[in-house]
């Protein structure tokens, strides 16, 4: 068949992760789904699947084997539109530029993953129904939506112009700042509009806003929008974002000025550009979001306030060049606790104090033969407790399991010892006797017997290997409002004070383990020397919070079972996953069975970080059999569960390891704690 002609099919992509892939394949490269099989069609027509609503797909999709979508060729025809070229690919579909009578417009075919399932298909119908409603002069139009076809497909009007992402790479001087201040004018009015139906900015990109470079007139396209609910302070910032990297004459300005690193890293004024925009900026990009404007309102009233560029002052500072490199992680915030420098100093000025004290009333507190007076024996009297109260106030949960006898103990209790947190001390004894209970919330945390289980082993080798001391762990995830209590907020994927958090690192998670032990009166089981992973120790004795080690992770989400997921044998009963999730993550413990520790969500919502190091090579090499802690070194830690972008396989199973960077945050990773025993 000749080059465009009608029919020719010259490229395949796998409809789960959108990548190309050979012709003949029966399985993805990339991802490893399964591809149905494809063969040759005699007729010149490319093949257009016949009409049938989405819905009937739930009952197809048991398998999870999609088919692959072959590209259609210039020349051909699909529901009375002429093909005229292949745009591109995202994770959502593949786009054309199509003809019909005279007029272009841009075709999207969708990706069968995106309504594989109910939920899917409730999270693209949303999407579908909401922004065919937009009617913005700055947002695409939207022709026709297709619910009933297969694939699903959407056209939109084909935009003159040019994205702002090829501006800025092959023309950077058209957009000056004049110009970015009308295009953000525009850009926050569109988005006051997007959000008003429920919708999102959060994804857009340089790449999904076309300028006419005639009129100066930007279009939002439709794959900059997304349906997700999300804080306005976050799409602020994320304006922001955009607002620098179009400004920034670095040719870095897109790996300098990024969602992350701005997250993490002080806003800098940008030089060349007026400081009154600069501010603007600022006050887009603070990293407290309690700091940043509250309304896509307030910065479009801020942008309207800016004062003319030639009456401004520009900000200027000789030479500078920022590059990559600069944003050093040693420069990532420790959350706001005591200064270890302050502590030493008090106690060097009370030890000071004391020896003084000492030197210059020795002869008033000494008898003539050098014995201690009487007045100090009654001090020492006053001041003294037992060895049970002083055994009692070191966390011992199990001792206290375990039956003790109570003995008399002197009710003068040393104030300075006795001064912990209400709701982490009980009073009781008719005697007068002191019992301080630091275990944890037990609505919170379950307790996890010692034991032996079979590290990484399930039905098809249920011998036992490893010995594992009891401990607590959480039964929940930990979740956002508990991790603004002690941290700023992170850059969720979906904001929710019950939601887990995501999207942090494990580095700031040890900080976070430990200004939350601190605030509790517990004692901290991480000693952090610096900004590295390798420089954080952890002390397994201390009754803080810490994350659980990979063996302690597995005992607990295995629940004394070899279920192949935390709990039972079939998903959906136990997690949230891609195929019931809509990738979407949920509540923690909302709807599904804990296992039989009665833990939630160890399978699926969020994969949860632990403190080990990765190794491919562990667990099978082994060399403690007792506590297992994991390779003594390592660049990579340990992460454990799956997560809603994860699918049904290998990769939920309670066995799965993969690993990630220490000091960053990954989208739909979070954590769970757990406590000494």
């Amino acid at each position: 068949m000749n080059e465009g002609q009608n029919g020719g099919m010259n490229k395949l992509f796998c409809s789960n992760c959108g990548k190309q892939i050979p012709i003949n394949a029966k399985f993805c490269i990339y991802c490893g789904q399964k591809i149905e099989d494809w063969k040759e069609h005699p007729s010149s027509e490319p093949k257009i699947h016949e009409q049938k609503k989405v819905i009937k797909r739930e009952s197809e999709s048991d398998d999870m084997s999609f088919v692959a979508y072959q590209t259609m060729e210039p020349g051909a025809s699909f529901n009375n539109y002429k093909v005229i070229k292949l745009q591109g690919k995202d994770t959502d579909g593949i786009r054309y530029l199509v003809e019909k009578e005279g007029k272009y417009y841009v075709l999207k075919l969708f990706f069968p993953y995106k309504y594989s399932n109910l939920e899917n298909i409730i999270t693209l119908q949303n999407w579908l129904d909401r922004v065919q409603k937009l009617q913005h002069p700055h947002i695409v139009n939207i022709e026709e939506i297709n619910y009933n076809n297969d694939p699903v497909y959407i056209i939109t009007e084909f935009v003159e112009g040019m994205s702002l992402a090829k501006i800025k790479t092959y023309n950077p001087t058209l957009l000056t700042e004049s110009l970015v201040r009308e295009i953000a004018k525009q850009l926050v009015s569109a988005a006051i509009d997007i959000r008003l139906l429920g919708l999102s900015i959060k994804d857009l990109t340089l790449n999904s806003i076309v300028l006419n470079p005639e009129t100066n007139k930007i279009t939002i396209l439709t794959s900059g929008i997304s349906y997700e609910a999300t804080d306005e302070r976050d799409e602020v910032f994320h304006l922001g974002v955009l607002l620098a990297q179009m400004l920034s004459a670095n040719q870095l300005a897109e790996t300098v000025y990024n969602d992350e690193n701005l997250r993490e890293h002080k806003f800098t004024y940008i030089p060349g550009i007026t400081l009154s925009m600069n501010k603007v900026l600022g006050e887009c990009l603070h990293r407290n979001i309690l700091q940043r404007y509250k309304t896509l309102h307030d910065l479009l009233k801020g942008l309207n306030a800016l004062p003319a560029i030639e009456k401004d002052e520009v900000y200027d500072l000789a030479g500078a060049k920022m590059q990559a490199e600069d944003i050093s992680p040693t420069q990532v915030p420790e959350p706001k606790i005591s200064k270890d420098w302050i502590i030493f100093t008090v106690v060097g000025i009370a030890v000071a104090a004391i020896i003084i004290f000492f030197v210059l009333n020795w002869s008033n507190i000494t008898k003539d033969n050098g014995t201690p007076s009487t007045w100090v024996s009654s001090i020492d009297e006053e001041d003294t407790i037992n060895g049970e109260y002083q055994d009692n106030s070191i966390f011992n949960h199990r001792d206290s399991l375990k039956s003790r006898k109570d003995s008399s103990v002197d009710t003068r209790v040393d104030p300075r010892k006795a001064m912990l947190s209400q709701n982490q001390s009980s009073y009781s004894g008719s005697s007068g006797s002191v019992k301080i209970d630091t275990s944890p919330d037990r609505t919170l945390f379950v307790h996890i017997s010692d034991g032996t289980f079979g590290f990484t082993r399930l039905k098809e080798n249920p011998n036992h290997n490893v010995v594992q001391n009891g401990f607590y762990m959480g039964k929940y995830e930990v979740t956002q409002k508990e991790w603004n209590q002690y941290m700023k907020p992170a850059n969720v994927s979906f904001v929710g004070d019950n939601l887990p958090v995501d999207n942090v690192s494990w580095m700031n998670i040890v900080r976070y383990c430990n200004a939350r032990s601190e605030a509790e009166g517990l004692t901290a089981a991480y000693t952090i020397l610096g900004n590295t992973a390798s420089s954080v120790t952890c002390n397994f004795k201390a009754n803080g919070y810490r994350l659980p080690t990979e063996a302690e992770w597995e005992m607990a989400a295995k629940g004394g079972q070899l279920y192949t997921y935390s709990g039972s044998d079939d998903a959906d009963e136990v997690a949230w996953y891609r195929e019931n999730s809509g990738r979407r993550y949920r509540t923690v413990g909302y709807q599904k069975k804990p296992n039989a520790y009665g833990i939630y969500d160890m399978t699926g919502n969020v994969a949860e970080w632990c403190w080990d190091w990765y190794s491919e090579e562990y667990p099978t090499s082994l060399t403690e059999f007792i506590n297992p802690r994991g390779p003594a070194t390592g660049t990579l830690k340990v992460i454990r569960g799956g997560s809603v972008n994860n699918g049904l396989g290998t990769n939920l199973s309670v066995v799965y390891r993969t690993k990630g960077n220490p000091a960053k945050g990954y989208p739909f990773v979070g954590f769970r704690l757990v406590r000494t025993y």
